[in-house]
């Protein structure tokens, strides 16, 4: 799926904050793209620009940009994460060189992906959680089918330097199994399913536990 690309003109970073202000409210962004000499800076967030005297120069503001942008045509799961994981609504995209060609708009892909399987198919959704180095998607599809599941999508809900949580949606396929299968491989399960009969035995003991301490007090 090819995304597209909409032609909103940077501010410069020689403008006042009134202007980025009125172009923020004008087109409806979340965060807008500044340029310094015609050099992409990154994005400032719209909402952070209204503690400032309107006549604040930008470019009193740059330590305050954000340089999330995408330079290539990526899959929908990275770019949607993108989009969470930003609090956006808009992502720059920036040609081979690093310069600005404009911006990728939430709503677009939204409408595209309403069409995806992923979006229209009913099945269930299980968070997940590993480390960065050893979380692969490949490698939860070969899981889910392995099981007789069907994978749907893959999510990353947020990324950091120590870990992944994703949201790893399925059909079909027996979900206990699958979660069983995830544990094995070191997925933490974060969602809590009705079908997990791992949880469940966790929930027993622990009540045992209790039951077992006020006996003693």
């Amino acid at each position: 799926m090819k995304w597209e690309i909409v032609k909103i003109q940077p501010v410069e970073a020689r403008e006042k904050v009134k202007k980025l202000l009125d172009d923020c409210q004008e087109e409806g962004l979340t965060h807008y793209p500044v340029v310094q000499n015609s050099v992409f800076r990154g994005m400032l967030r719209c909402d952070d620009l209204i503690y400032y005297p309107e006549e604040t120069p930008i470019s009193d503001l740059l330590h305050m940009v954000e340089n999330f942008h995408v330079s290539e045509q990526k899959d929908w799961t990275s770019l949607f994460s993108m989009f969470i994981t930003n609090e956006t609504n808009v992502i720059p995209f920036l040609n081979e060189n690093g310069g600005y060609e404009g911006l990728i708009f939430l709503e677009d892909i939204l409408e595209d992906l309403s069409e995806i399987k992923a979006f229209t198919i009913q099945g269930t959704v299980i968070r997940v959680e590993k480390n960065k180095e050893d979380f692969s998607i490949a490698q939860i599809a070969q899981i889910i089918q392995a099981t007789g599941g069907n994978l749907l999508g893959v999510l990353i809900i947020d990324e950091t330097p120590e870990g992944v949580i994703a949201d790893v949606k399925v059909d079909r396929g027996d979900i206990n199994e699958i979660l069983q299968s995830l544990r094995r491989y070191d997925y933490k399960i974060i969602s809590e399913h009705k079908e997990d009969l791992h949880l469940q035995e966790l929930k027993e003991h622990a009540a045992f536990l209790n039951k077992y301490l006020e006996m003693g007090e």
